[in-house]
């Protein structure tokens, strides 16, 4: 007979909703901060080294958080497929 550890199933539920969710939010706050970058671009005239030092801070962190919403997924990827990782 088949006995079900209601516990580790919760557990994974969890932190699938958990990995889910941080996922979504690095996306968001990624999209988020490369719209700000458009804005300042777009609002700054000339040389306007508070503006352009704000895109590129902007931008930089959007990508970084891109960076880690991607790594997020190709980590639970190479969860998901067997033999990849290896003691997992």
């Amino acid at each position: 007979m088949i006995t079900i550890d209601w516990n580790h199933l919760f557990l994974v539920a969890a932190t699938s909703v958990l990995a889910a969710v941080s996922v979504i939010i690095l996306f968001s706050v990624g999209i988020r901060l490369l719209t700000n970058a458009e804005h300042a671009k777009k609002s700054h005239k000339g040389s306007d080294m508070k503006a352009l030092r704000s895109e590129a801070l902007n931008r930089a962190v959007a990508y970084v958080m891109f960076g880690l919403s991607f790594g997020a997924v190709i980590l639970g990827v190479l969860l998901v497929i067997p033999g990849v990782i290896k003691g997992v």
